[in-house]
């Protein structure tokens, strides 16, 4: 199973890197769209619509990347102060709710989706774009969410049942402040070591 955690960890990782790659094509559809507008008073015409999309398929392709590193908010002021114990089930916990919320928030997307195809959809904008194939791209991204954290939380419940409290932490816990900072460390380390050519 953890072979399997390790490539939906590059799953989610390529799906985030394909979310940026999206909103820096639209970052530079906006610099051109803006210059346009200065230099010739005119507009590309669909480029907030474009950047629009763009934020909702990159958010959500980023989803897994972030569960699998523990990188959602959470508000762990109470949390620290708990036995380690109930810390365990909280984190197993979070982890179910999180996933069955995603799971409806994907069901509803995809139904939108559907409707949008069913109707054949465009926006009402210049460029009238045909929804669908936005829409796809941001169910797609839900539904990879779903599958990776349905599979996280399998690996997290075999180890609370086996009694593995550092793997659930591992997998699920909230970062405490010593782990951001060594987090911050290592990859500053390994930054700095190309420049010194090691």
């Amino acid at each position: 199973m953890d072979r399997l955690l390790a490539l939906s960890h590059r799953v989610a990782r390529a799906g985030t890197w394909f979310g940026c790659g999206l909103l820096i094509a639209a970052s530079f559809l906006i610099g051109i769209d803006v210059v346009i507008r200065k230099l010739f008073n005119l507009s590309i015409g669909g480029a907030d619509e474009l950047s629009g999309y763009a934020l909702a398929i990159s958010s959500a392709w980023a989803f897994a990347y972030a569960l699998h590193e523990r990188a959602h908010v959470r508000i762990d002021s109470l949390y620290v102060a708990l036995p380690r114990r109930v810390r365990t089930v909280l984190d197993v916990f979070g982890l179910a709710i999180f996933v069955a919320f995603m799971a409806l928030v994907a069901w509803r997307g995809f139904g939108v989706f559907s409707e949008s195809a069913k109707l054949d959809a465009h926006s009402m904008s210049p460029i009238a774009t045909p929804l669908v194939y936005p829409q796809a791209l941001w169910v797609a991204g839900l539904i990879v969410f779903v599958l990776i954290g349905s599979l996280l939380l399998v690996r997290v419940l075999v180890a609370f049942v086996t009694g593995d409290a550092a793997t659930v932490h591992r997998l699920a816990g909230s970062r405490s402040v010593t782990e951001e900072i060594e987090r911050e460390t290592q990859h500053l380390g390994q930054r700095r070591d190309p420049e010194r050519g090691e």
